[in-house]
């Protein structure tokens, strides 16, 4: 309703009824529309839209507080997330690249990367910042390695690009909402695929992983299986298991 204020009257007045039993309470929109300002408010579908809704996923334990701190601090997202929508950010191109690069530097700043603007990039300095050795001579810690929890990571550019097209599109309708017909675009290119007369999440383009990255897990799997066989069959008899054995019993 905020992102929707604009379209209405400016004498309009908006009260929203909210919450259950002794938590009954009226809201004034108008109001809070008004201290936050037009285009704080315009951006918000945008922003709700890309950070979790029931059309994109959320960002792991990043809620909607700290990523909405740094909408308000910052008038070039709230810029950004304001042509969410807008037809002209599905049909122009160089649009859609220019404000999904501001999307990324957000993202980045989101996940304390402020100095990043290329999401791929800002993983990358994640996992260096964790896992980087103080000397050069120190081996790399794989067990360290494997405690690693993947999903502390930003997405990445290309599963990203999805989710900024599905948020753009549902913005599409919820910008829209006061038009009899709020979209004429449809879920097809827009983060969806068509499959089986269904819809579903359109993750990314191409591969999952270089394929260098591909061979070299592959190869890692099949040296820690060999490694599993090898210490089964490395049994360490102690003395006295040994003096209990019959030496006329065939094991």
């Amino acid at each position: 309703m905020l992102g929707n204020m604009h379209h209405l009257k400016s004498d309009s007045v908006v009260w929203m009824l909210t919450g259950t039993g002794n938590n009954l309470r009226y809201v004034d929109l108008t109001k809070i529309h008004a201290l936050l300002g037009v285009l704080v408010c315009q951006s918000l579908p945008g922003f709700h839209a890309i950070t979790g809704c029931d059309f994109n996923p959320a960002f792991f334990r990043k809620g909607k507080l700290k990523p909405y701190k740094k909408l308000k601090k910052y008038p070039e997202y709230q810029e950004a997330f304001k042509n969410f929508g807008n037809s002209e950010l599905i049909e122009n191109l160089d649009l859609q690249q220019k404000i999904f690069n501001i999307i990324q530097k957000f993202i980045c700043n989101i996940y304390n990367v402020p100095n990043a603007i290329d999401v791929d990039a800002a993983r990358l300095q994640i996992f260096i910042d964790s896992y980087t050795v103080s000397d050069v001579n120190e081996a790399f810690d794989r067990k360290k390695l494997r405690h690693f929890d993947a999903s502390n990571l930003p997405t990445c550019k290309s599963e990203l690009l999805q989710q900024f097209l599905r948020a753009n599109y549902v913005c599409t309708i919820w910008n829209n909402a006061h038009l009899k017909n709020p979209t004429t675009y449809q879920p097809d290119n827009n983060g969806w695929v068509l499959k089986d007369d269904k819809y579903q999440f359109k993750w990314f383009e191409g591969d999952q992983l270089p394929s260098y990255v591909s061979d070299s897990l592959k190869n890692q799997s099949e040296t820690d299986e060999e490694s599993d066989i090898d210490d089964d069959y490395d049994i360490d008899w102690s003395e006295e298991e040994n003096e209990n054995i019959d030496d006329d019993e065939t094991y």
